[in-house]
């Protein structure tokens, strides 16, 4: 277990104005989550001056995570909004690829590459910055121990209990280290920032007062904290995580895989669905780390029966002969691929209240659900560390502008829930045929694609941009992409039917 201290409220700091003149007095918070939305909002509330601030995170420390969440993150102008705000844009660029267009290379079957751009990505949106969530996390961390104070405490090999109540009906939360020691905290604010599983949300789900106040007959028994969830096409794809040499040539040399800033993709030889797949190399900014690569395929993939590291060295070979792959997959890397797990995709899903004040009202600790804990879905969109550190740079807009935190939970509330509403529906519409596990879906979103993006060049006050170049644009809410593209889709209706009625009416005169 590791106990760091924190502070950012520098001179320096104030003198550029950060922090609000407007700040919250003695004012407790417990953080249950260390991931990039837990560590940037214990940043956030030293900045702001907050009294005691208690980060509660499972993992030994910032380096350990599984193995198969070694994910890539596209850090867009969302979270670049909350980086900015605490003063580490600087360190993105030392720890990510800046990207605005998205240029891949394919690495073919016969050894020979070729390199262009994805025409699916809007040219014109901000920069990006590709990283790992390892280095996002070291990171931010990093930042927590280099400006330590007393008012931050972030305790490793600790776990969130649950969320009771006590005799006076006040709120307390049970935190619970590696030995199974308890402790309890009664803080003025709970952010669960712990992920589709939140312990939070699950608790304040038992609580007598959660029932939706909209619900009604048989749905009536139902939490205002349970998940709504919508499948999407790529609900339930497993996956699974290998870690390849950040540098390597194809066997026969002709093509190498030698640019840390460039994507590579690596297709298999196979075109049977339950045998085809192929290799996801995105940029690193380190070239002496291993490039994670993500196999993404269905559930009777014959990737998931695979049990021994011979049985994968087979199926490597097999359907990658461009690569030479004992030389790049070494025992132990094979073992712990054989060994995991797969993931799977969730529903995209969220929680319809994102607040809840528990406690008499003159003494009410108030919770809020944020990042996975209140929206979670598959990766299609990129949206997942995005729309999280925009949870918190949401709050602390309402924190530097109201002193009174019933009203800064409310309001924020008010914001971000009909905003995960609208975030899961597009992630359930606009591209979950991405993975190609369903040829013909994707065949099919290409057309529409297209004929949108054409549509919109024509006619560009009539038909919006393709809903994946919208999700590309941080300017707009979540609310505002959605109301576009169901626009759009309506009017693209509405032309196909009159298309249709003028093809039958000419058919009609044409018998006559």
């Amino acid at each position: 277990m590791s106990a760091s201290r924190t502070a950012l409220g520098s001179p320096a700091t104030l003198a550029l104005g950060l922090l609000s003149p407007r700040t919250m007095k003695k004012r407790s918070v417990l953080i249950s989550g260390g991931g990039p939305a837990g560590l940037a909002a214990a940043l956030l509330f030293d900045q702001l001056g907050w009294e005691d601030i208690t980060l509660v995170e499972r993992r030994s420390g910032p380096e350990d995570f599984e193995k198969n969440k070694s994910f890539n993150y596209l850090i867009d102008k969302r979270s670049q909004r909350l980086l900015d705000r605490l003063g580490l844009m600087h360190l993105l660029p030392q720890v990510g690829v800046a990207t605005r267009e998205f240029v891949a290379t394919t690495v073919k079957t016969d050894g020979t590459s070729e390199t262009k751009s994805v025409p699916i990505i809007d040219a014109n949106r901000p920069v990006c910055y590709w990283t790992t969530r390892r280095a996002l996390l070291a990171m931010l961390y990093g930042e927590i121990e280099r400006r330590a104070s007393p008012r931050v405490r972030v305790l490793y090999s600790h776990s969130v209990a649950g969320l009771e109540r006590d005799e006076a009906s006040r709120a307390q939360v049970t935190v619970r280290d590696a030995a199974g020691v308890e402790q309890l905290h009664s803080p003025d604010l709970v952010l669960a920032c712990d992920g589709l599983g939140s312990a939070i949300r699950k608790s304040l789900g038992a609580q007598p007062e959660s029932a939706r106040p909209d619900s009604a007959g048989p749905d009536s028994a139902l939490s205002a904290f349970e998940m709504v969830a919508t499948p999407s096409l790529s609900t339930g794809l497993n996956y699974k995580v290998l870690n390849l040499p950040s540098r390597f040539t194809t066997k026969s040399g002709e093509a190498a895989v030698d640019d840390p800033s460039m994507a590579y993709i690596i297709p298999s030889r196979h075109t049977d669905q339950t045998k085809a797949c192929a290799l996801f190399a995105f940029p690193v900014s380190n070239p002496e780390h291993p490039r994670s690569v993500n196999l993404i395929r269905e559930a009777d993939h014959i990737l998931w029966t695979l049990d021994t590291p011979e049985a994968l060295f087979d199926y490597l070979e097999d359907a990658f002969p461009q690569l030479a792959i004992r030389d790049l997959v070494s025992e132990a890397e094979a073992r712990d691929f054989v060994s995991m797990a797969p993931g799977a995709f969730p529903a995209p899903q969220y929680v319809p209240t994102m607040h809840a004040a528990l406690g008499p009202a003159d003494d009410q600790t108030h919770v809020l659900l944020a990042g996975d804990a209140a929206h979670a879905f598959p990766p299609d969109l990129g949206m997942g560390v995005n729309a999280a550190l925009q949870d918190i740079d949401a709050l602390a807009v309402q924190l530097e502008t109201c002193t009174d935190l019933e009203t800064v939970a409310k309001r924020w509330a008010a914001e971000r829930e009909p905003e995960a509403r609208d975030l899961v529906w597009l992630v359930t519409n606009v591209f979950p045929e991405q993975y190609n596990h369903r040829p013909w879906a994707l065949k099919r979103w290409i057309a529409g694609f297209l004929l949108r993006r054409g549509l919109n060049a024509v006619m560009p006050g009539v038909f919006a941009r393709p809903g994946f170049f919208l999700s590309q644009d941080p300017e707009l809410t979540f609310g505002q992409m959605r109301g576009a593209i169901e626009r759009t889709n309506g009017r693209i209706k509405g032309l196909g039917l009159g298309a249709l009625a003028t093809g039958v009416a000419a058919a009609v005169l044409t018998l006559r």
